[in-house]
């Protein structure tokens, strides 16, 4: 038993928003309240010695709940040339020649690289095309990712050995560019992207495996006790249900420390069959790991310029985005079957013509099927329309949100966007005020999986630099923030009655922070620091300083 006392305990229960001391028992909070009860409480039903915690005024709350990120891909950028920050093409091939040095001569190895942007480059603002890969190497394949994973670009090499050519790439319509005279210019984007790193080869699962027991404390530190994350794409040689039974095993052995509930990405009808033949509704790994939703993509992304939007793009009028379904009835579809298996489905959608069909899929399936009611959820939902959220409040839609996301897109979206759509964009004020649930997360690796990053834009609508706000009318508390990256997790993979709060009965999952999050300066979310972690009442990280 451990008694916790002498703190001040953010709770994100209703019912006791704040305590002073809290008694663990096993892996459960057993009493939350006064110091005075809890160390009565020790003392009556105790087994034996107990031990106890001074958290010397410490802020204590539930452990952060990341509820959209892609933690195979995390551990994967390991393995990958780091692009994040490239502020030329120059630049870009420069860090791709110094990653040829750790490849092998005649080995086949794919040259890999993540995160450029072109919104960065301080001259040509473009995608890299396979001229400047090609510039790199024609002996290699090289495959590298813009920072939001909707876009990439192939060398020659990569793209002879995808059989991606002049005769084939009408193949794949506006989802691989071509140059001025018909062929393939290597940019490759979307599902056309998604089914390409599926393709590659990668490393085999149990060494991927042993990445995600060490890749996992990288998170447990900075205060995360649970992640919601999208992987069967990144499943090593397309075998993402080895892969699930290789997490499962993971969690049934007690390697796997965090809380892993998995958004299955299943695009297509004959995949989604399979999934529900297999029983992957039902696959779980005890309270560490299970899949908790069927996971959907509607568009791109605002950077790309491949999120779907329902008018053009200001700054681009000949293009409104990329639906990844041409047709309303193609969505209809995946949605309504896994609404029949009472499966929650999360859908990413960015662009409000991606949010409109979103919607419109959602709506059929709870009037054919009223008596079932999963909890079908949006991914990002960031240009919306007045309307479309008070549709996603009537269709009790869950957003989940990624805030940090305003600390670049602020940039860009006003260009993008224009003054009127801009209104009722990354709205998690009128979100909170509508009733919605909210989730908050990061999507990383497309954004680093700092909660207090996140909490920080939430509350201050401000880029790290302090520029702004950004609509400041949609700002939120610094507790609205917490519990949407606390509870609001929970409750999106439908976990809420198991944890997110510092309630008797609750997992055990907590956090000792260097500072009051609720009353310090908003600038300093950014400086705050995680002390401890706890995980089912243990502690799986300590800062030495505490």
């Amino acid at each position: 038993m451990l008694l916790l006392t002498n703190g001040t305990i953010a709770t994100m229960d209703p019912a006791r928003p704040m305590a002073e001391a809290a008694v663990v028992d096993g892996a459960y909070f057993a009493y939350v309240g006064g110091r005075a009860d809890a160390e009565d409480f020790a003392r009556r039903f105790s087994r034996g010695a107990w031990e106890t915690l001074d958290l010397q005024g410490r802020f204590v709350m539930p452990g952060f709940n990341d509820s959209h990120l892609h933690f195979i891909h995390y551990v994967k950028t390991k393995l990958s040339v780091n692009l994040f920050g490239c502020t030329s093409l120059a630049e870009v091939q420069e860090r791709l020649r110094g990653g040829l040095a750790g490849l092998e001569a005649g080995s086949g190895r794919w040259l890999l690289g993540e995160g450029w942007n072109q919104e960065q480059f301080t001259g040509e603002r473009r995608f890299p095309t396979r001229r400047e890969l090609d510039q790199v190497s024609t002996e290699y394949p090289i495959l590298i990712l813009r920072s939001c994973f909707h876009v990439g670009a192939l060398n020659s090499r990569a793209l002879e050995l995808l059989h991606i050519n002049r005769d084939t790439v009408g193949h794949y319509g506006a989802f691989a560019e071509v140059d001025e005279t018909g062929a393939p210019n290597g940019v490759v984007k979307e599902n056309v992207l998604d089914d390409i790193k599926a393709a590659i080869p990668s490393v085999g699962l149990r060494p991927l495996l042993e990445q995600v027991v060490q890749s996992q404390h990288d998170l447990l530190a900075e205060g995360l006790t649970s992640i919601q994350s999208d992987d069967f794409k990144y499943a090593p040689d397309e075998e993402p249900y080895a892969l699930m039974d290789g997490l499962r095993e993971l969690a049934e052995r007690g390697a796997l420390k965090l809380r892993f509930a998995e958004q299955a990405l299943l695009t297509e009808p004959e995949t989604l069959e399979e999934f529900f033949t297999r029983g992957g509704a039902c696959f779980g790994g005890g309270d560490r790991f299970r899949i908790s939703t069927v996971k959907l993509l509607a568009d791109g992304s605002l950077g790309a310029r491949t999120a779907f939007l329902r008018e053009p793009y200001s700054d681009a009028p000949d293009t409104c985005g990329l639906p990844i379904y041409p047709e309303q009835a193609q969505l209809d579809r995946l949605v309504v079957t896994a609404h029949r298996h009472n499966m929650a489905v999360a859908i990413h959608a960015i662009g409000d013509g991606a949010a409109e069909m979103v919607l419109n899929a959602f709506q059929r399936a709870r009037a054919e099927l009223p008596w079932l009611h999963p909890r079908h959820g949006m991914v990002h939902c960031q240009i919306l329309s007045e309307g479309q959220l008070r549709r996603m409040a009537e269709l009790d839609v869950t957003a989940f949100v990624q805030p940090v996301f305003i600390n670049g897109d602020m940039h860009i979206a006003p260009g993008r966007l224009g003054g009127n759509r801009l209104a009722h964009s990354y709205a998690w004020g009128d979100m909170e005020r509508l009733g919605l649930h909210m989730a908050f997360g990061t999507d990383c690796p497309v954004e680093r999986f700092h909660p207090l990053e996140g909490v920080y834009c939430a509350v201050t609508r401000r880029d790290f630099t302090g520029n702004g706000p950004f609509l400041p009318e949609q700002a939120l508390t610094p507790y609205q923030a917490l519990y949407a990256y606390t509870a609001g997790g929970a409750y999106a993979s439908g976990e809420e009655r198991i944890k997110g709060r510092i309630r008797s009965g609750l997992l055990a999952d907590f956090l000792l922070v260097d500072r009051n999050l609720l009353t310090c300066p908003p600038e300093e979310l950014l400086s705050a620091r995680v002390l401890r972690t706890y995980v089912g009442g243990a502690c799986v990280f300590r800062d030495p300083s505490f």
